[in-house]
């Protein structure tokens, strides 16, 4: 199975390929760029490992909530892949792949005017639906449940958060629940106050 998972939520660009469990991939800040740098660097990582394109079987991507330029890089490279390739899509909230595995994880993104997108998981069960929260309420939040793992960037907090390796998630969380079924309906969450 070759899969190729991608995630431009925020500030990251993280491209990933799943090549029969063999995990390849690259993430690193390129905010307002990743529209640019998203296409080469899937062909840098297909090319590396002397992979036609066509020979991809599934695509995982993150569809939000995060930023409305960034979120709409991703999965409309995602639907265009699985459109011509006529391959499954899977698609996955950006919060969720945060998570540590196995545990309760309160999953964190900027969503700036200090306000978070916060959701809470654990695995794929969600125990807290992915919304927008001022930053006083979570913090709030993050004291009230002391036995939770905090998850994402969340320096923007000043406190440290878990960072999870997203494509390993992505791959661990794409199950059926998440299969895309028709591409042409896959939309990005945008979450409003």
């Amino acid at each position: 199975m070759n899969s190729i998972c991608l995630d431009s939520t925020y500030k990251d660009l993280t491209v990933g390929l799943n090549i029969d469990g063999k995990v390849d991939y690259t993430s690193y800040e390129c905010f307002q760029e990743q529209s640019e740098l998203m296409i080469p660097e899937i062909k840098k990582l297909l090319d590396k490992h002397n992979i036609d394109p066509k020979s991809i079987n599934e695509i995982i991507v993150t569809h939000g909530p995060g930023s409305y330029t960034g979120l709409r890089i991703a999965l409309t490279i995602a639907k265009v892949y699985a459109y011509a390739l006529n391959i499954p899509c899977y698609s996955l909230s950006s919060l969720n792949v945060l998570e540590k595995k196995d545990e309760c994880s309160i999953c964190l993104i900027n969503a700036r005017s200090k306000r978070s997108y916060i959701g809470v998981y654990k695995n794929d069960l969600c125990l807290l639906e992915d919304q927008i929260m001022a930053n006083e309420d979570v913090l709030k939040y993050i004291n009230e449940h002391p036995l939770y793992s905090v998850c994402g960037d969340t320096s923007y907090l000043e406190i440290e958060g878990y960072k999870a390796n997203l494509v390993d998630n992505m791959l661990l969380l794409k199950g059926d629940k998440n299969k895309v079924k028709d591409i042409f309906t896959l939309k990005a969450t945008y979450l409003k106050d």
